[in-house]
């Protein structure tokens, strides 16, 4: 199997939206790297995993997949190089979305340092750097460093050629960030910003919106200013609709799982309590058959753009 063809046939896998399907191409294509001991293509396979279980909540097997990418890598002799580097990023996303921000840090500290070395100051592994970082900030509550960062992120990204959904995806985390800093005003904006970029892609490449995850994510932020804002009702039809894209890319996972709680509340201010409870007993048994405890967010959770996840 050579790159391209396992790119093309995962992205017809991915585009079925059955997550079982999913895992099970990656894992036989994984096997039959290793089969013809192709430890180049395994790196990339792995790389993958990693960010697809990470997306489904499964965060033992994707920081697993993600750390046999950094041996498999190593054994490559690929220390201090851009790829390396770019599988430690991977590798910190996955420990930051399991919750562990000390071993998130040290793995992105050590892919700071060979990035730097290696790219220019306006390279896109840079903005995926600095959009990443920010999210341990923003998980320890330092909101002025994570928008320091994001600010980068964002003046890189500006810079990319037909980059407009992975711009819109770190422009979606600084409206996040703007929100937790009662800036409602700018995030609005930024959020408008982010949702039209979007469209801008899907529109151009005829690509389904369901197919760009993140969009959920920005749809979650929208849920949550115009619940600041008191627009209750515009908020649920955020929401709602924040719900069909996760589901839609992702399935029912701990972000649709948070995102149900915040709607039920946002029905509560509508005075909806039929709804309000449904959607917070979808949650919460949600939660509970991923093992993840009750928890309350003001949105789907700060997407990544890292490495080729």
């Amino acid at each position: 199997m050579d790159i391209d063809k396992f790119f093309s046939d995962y992205d017809v896998a991915f585009a079925t939206g059955n997550n079982d399907a999913i895992g099970d191409f990656l894992q036989s294509s994984l096997a039959a790297a290793e089969v013809e001991n192709d430890k180049h293509l395994a790196v990339t396979i792995l790389n993958e995993m990693a960010g697809f279980f990470r997306s489904i909540s499964s965060y033992a097997q994707a920081i697993r997949y993600a750390e046999k990418a950094l041996t498999t890598a190593r054994d490559l002799g690929f220390e201090n190089t851009i790829p390396y580097g770019t599988t430690l990023l991977n590798t910190a996303t996955a420990y930051r979305t399991s919750g562990d921000n000390i071993k998130a840090l040290e793995y992105f500290i050590h892919a700071l340092s060979i990035l730097q070395s290696n790219l220019p100051v306006d390279d896109f592994q840079l903005a995926c750097l600095y959009n990443n970082i920010s999210a341990i900030k923003q998980d320890t509550g330092q909101y002025a460093e994570a928008l320091e960062m994001l600010q980068k992120a964002v003046t890189i990204m500006q810079k990319q050629p037909n980059m407009e959904n992975d711009t819109a995806t770190v422009m979606t985390n600084l409206a996040q960030v703007l929100l937790k800093l009662d800036r409602d005003a700018e995030a609005m904006k930024t959020i408008e910003k982010a949702l039209e970029l979007f469209r801008q892609e899907n529109t151009s490449t005829a690509v389904d919106q369901r197919l760009s995850p993140h969009y959920a994510a920005a749809l979650a932020a929208q849920g949550e200013a115009n619940f600041r804002m008191k627009r209750y009702a515009e908020c649920v039809r955020a929401y709602e609709n924040a719900l069909a894209h996760i589901k839609a890319a992702y399935g029912e996972n701990k972000d649709y799982a948070v995102t149900s709680i915040n709607l039920g509340i946002a029905y509560n201010k509508l005075n909806r309590a039929d709804k309000a409870e449904e959607c917070r007993t979808k949650g919460e048994k949600i939660l509970a058959g991923l093992g993840v405890g009750m928890q309350r967010s003001t949105n789907a959770g700060q997407a990544d753009i890292s490495g080729t996840s």
